[in-house]
Order: structure tokens, then sequence, then C-alpha cells
């Protein structure tokens, strides 16, 4: 481990003995939306907590995998250079947390402070195929598993990028870095499932002059789940497609933020989160569109709709739009949320269709939405995408 990293981590466990999970500067609702005292449970990891693990079966092939805190790095195309963290130098080191401000919160300190592992990861090539990254986690006992990937995207460079996240045991905590150089594309997709447990994700996209970024974003259980992502549009003409579905069921609790800051002239945003609800979950959908006062001429729409499936369960969407200056070319944003119809409910009953059939058949067709949306190279990822969600539904029914 470089001096680098032990200095970042001694700086982060000071941070984390003097600062909250939620700063007073934020708003009162934010601690109602995230149980933050689900991860005070977590323990930090011991190099014994490391070891104890289950067995694991990935539904998914790879080129990066990150598996409780061991990083294999396979199969990766020409044009990239991936290394661990715990083995870079110095002047790469430096690269790491440069869009993160460890001191946000003791979430983020608490996480560096106990970083096991991750990889810093440059594309300087078109990729053919989306580079693929997995972390899973499945430790015995309830400790933090912090991951980080700061990732480069080269100038001109057309990239596709596959972030697999799933927890089977532990607190999984992933922070992620991406920067887009000028006139770069990325097409990313963020995959987020999770059994009964906390876990926590912060990823930073930064985009260069007339960059682009098409995003897509799969949430999917937790006991608690908080999944932030932060669009920084410094780049001038730099444009932000995203659509994110975040699925609850059984009695998990998921708090989703998607944030696009515009500081960079004549940007595009357009930003919209689908969320279902089911059994006794609880989800929220937070979403940001902001253009500062140096991004003149930009435009930012924030939208969400959430279902709420049955009694029991909860779902809302809070989109804010911000915006400093007069010469801004639209900022809009909407709410809506949907429950079934009763009367339309009963109407299927009568013919044989139970409620359990009706709340399944909108969840294949929201979810088929979100995989119908998804960039032609993420075929693969669509499949993979479609078993798990599926899976979980046909668990529920065997259980019912």
């Amino acid at each position: 481990m470089g001096k680098w990293l032990n200095e970042l981590k001694l700086r982060a466990r000071e941070l984390a003995q003097k600062i909250p999970y939620q700063q007073i500067r934020d708003s009162p609702s934010v601690k109602y939306y995230t149980d933050w005292n689900a991860f005070e449970r977590c323990a930090d990891p011991s190099p014994e907590d490391l070891s104890k693990y289950s067995a694991i079966n990935i539904p998914y092939e790879l080129n990066i995998a990150s598996i409780n805190g061991n990083v294999n790095i396979t199969k990766v195309p020409s044009g990239i250079t991936a290394i661990s963290i715990n083995d870079l130098g110095e002047e790469l080191g430096k690269l790491l947390f440069k869009s993160i401000d460890i001191s946000e919160s003791k979430a983020l300190a608490r996480h560096v402070a106990n970083l096991v592992n991750g990889v810093y990861i440059e594309v300087n090539e078109d990729l053919r195929e989306p580079l693929r990254i997995g972390v899973v986690t499945s430790l015995l006992k309830q400790a933090l598993l912090p991951m980080h990937y700061t990732i480069l995207i080269g100038d001109g460079v057309n990239a596709s990028l596959s972030l697999f996240m799933l927890g089977l045991g532990g607190c999984p905590s992933t922070t992620v870095e991406i920067y887009l150089g000028r006139n770069s594309k990325l097409n990313v997709l963020f995959t987020s499932t999770h059994e009964q447990l906390p876990t926590y994700s912060l990823i930073k996209v930064v985009a260069g002059d007339e960059s682009s970024i098409t995003a897509r974003t799969l949430i999917m259980g937790g006991s608690m789940n908080h999944h932030r992502e932060d669009y920084l549009l410094q780049g001038r003409r730099s444009s932000l497609n995203h659509l994110g579905l975040e699925v609850g069921y059984g009695v998990s609790r998921i708090d989703y933020q998607v944030n696009a800051m515009h500081t960079g002239e004549y940007g595009t945003s357009y930003s919209k989160v689908l969320g279902i609800a089911r059994d006794k979950s609880f989800i929220i959908h937070r979403a940001l569109g902001r253009v500062t006062e140096s991004a003149k001429w930009s435009d930012t729409n924030v939208e969400g709709k959430v279902f709420v499936m049955n009694e029991g369960a909860y779902a809302a969407s809070v989109p804010i739009i911000m915006v400093d200056t007069g010469d801004v070319s639209g900022a809009r944003h909407s709410a809506a949320d949907a429950s079934p119809d009763e009367d339309q409910v009963n109407y299927l009953r009568l013919r044989g269709i139970s409620r359990d059939e009706v709340t399944d058949l909108i969840i294949h067709e929201v979810t088929s939405q979100f995989i119908d949306s998804l960039p032609s190279e993420f075929s693969y990822d669509a499949e993979v995408i479609r078993s798990l969600v599926m899976g979980k539904l046909m668990i529920r029914q065997g259980t019912t």
C-alpha cells in the first residue's frame, strides 16, 4: 500500500470521528429517507472479517471482478489500462477522490478510512464491447466492504461500461469516479441488486467539452440502499440522457438520488426515474437539475414516476430545479405516482387473475420499458437484468 493511500485513510479516519452522517445544512427530510443507523451497525472490517464469506454464483461474465475485496483483472480489451489501487504509485494515486469530498459525510469518511481495494482504469481507445466490472460481497459478518473505482475516458473515445453490484452479505460500500475527455462518448449501465443488507453507493461523472453520457440504472432491494449519482456537466455543450428504475420488494428501503449539475455553457440534461414499491418496501426518488450562473443557455429536465403496488408499500418522487441565471434554454421537472385501479383489479380477479399476478404484470411491463431503452451493446446485460428481476418475482410467488 502506497504512502498516499495511508495518508488518505488516516485523514478519513480522523474525519469519521468528527462529522455526522448528515450535515446540518442538509434538509431534515434526508434523514427520513435514509436510515443512517443501519450503517452505524456495520463494523469496520478486520482481516478476519474479510476472510469469512459464503460461496458465490456470479450470473455475469466480467472483465474486472471484485469479490469480497479481492480484485481479479482478466480479459481486458486493448487500449485499457487497469491497475489495483493498492499497486498505484504516488502520481496516479493522487487522481483518486479528486471529484469526491470525503469530508461531506461520515458515510464517505468511513468508506475511505476502511477502503479495502479498487481499480484505476484508463480507456484510451474505442471499445467494441462494454467493459464489465463486477463488485460482489458475501461476508458472513455485517462489516463494511468499501471499494473504489476511478475511470478516465480519453479525448474522442467512444466507450461502454457496465458496473454490476451484487450484495449477498456484509455492508457493501462503493464509490466511482468517471471522467470524460473532450468530445468523448460514454454509454454506461449501473446495476445494483442486494439482499436485505445496508448498502452505500456514490457515483460521480464529470463531463468535458462536447462529451455525451447515456446512463441507465437499475436498483433492487437492500434493507437500506442509499444510491446517489452526481453528473457534473462542466464541459461546453456536454450532455446527459439518463433513465433509472428502482424496485422495492419485501421490506427493502431505497433512497435513490440523481443530480445533474450544469457549470458549462449550452449543456443539456434529461433524467427520468421509474420506481416500483411492492409488499412493505419503501422507495424514494430524489432528483436535482441545477443550472449555475456560468452554465448559460443550458437545458435541464428531471422527472419521476413511482408505482405503489399494494397497501403497506410506500413510494415518492421529489424532483427539484435550481437555476442561477436568467439566460437558460429550459428547466423543467415533474413527478407522478400511480397504483393499480381497484375496479380493474376486481374485474381481473373475477376472471381468475390474482392481485399478485396483476402486480407482476405491471412490474414486467415497467421493467421491459427499461430494458428496451438500453443501448444495443448491452444486449447480454439486458438478459441478465431480465432474469434478476423476474427471478425475484418467481421467488416471491413460491413463498406466498
